[in-house]
């Protein structure tokens, strides 16, 4: 399974990648993860390339990534990642499978993995 982490802060994306992994191997989940630093970078990302996505580029910039991601890629579940609660009934709506409010704990990673994974 390959997840990216998409987020613009070195020390965010760094401890989220962390989290992840660490996650993954307490219940024995093959993964890679990889780190991305711009909404660029991830609409370069083909179909089918990422399971999972942890979005927080701030402010719309981050929601319209996901967004986009999701239209090109309907079976990657998306957790969405901001500072303020705006975006996440509409993240809701869009079926993303969850969403963090920042600043992030690993309790919110190890949820967030769960309800993602029972979507596969």
């Amino acid at each position: 399974m390959k997840l990216a982490v998409c987020t613009a802060q070195a020390e965010e994306q760094a401890r989220l990648c962390e989290w992840i992994e660490q996650y993954c191997r307490l219940r024995s989940l093959p993964a890679a993860v990889v780190c991305i630093s711009t909404p660029q970078e991830l609409s370069r990302q083909a179909p089918g390339a990422i399971q999972i996505a942890y979005i927080g580029f701030g402010s719309s910039t981050g929601f319209l990534a996901a967004r986009a991601l999701q239209e090109r890629d309907r079976a990657c579940r998306i957790i969405l990642m901001d500072d303020t609660t705006q975006y996440a009934i509409q993240g809701l709506h869009l079926h993303f499978a969850d969403f963090i409010l920042r600043p992030v704990e690993f309790r919110h990673v190890a949820r967030s993995m769960r309800l993602a994974l029972e979507r596969f």
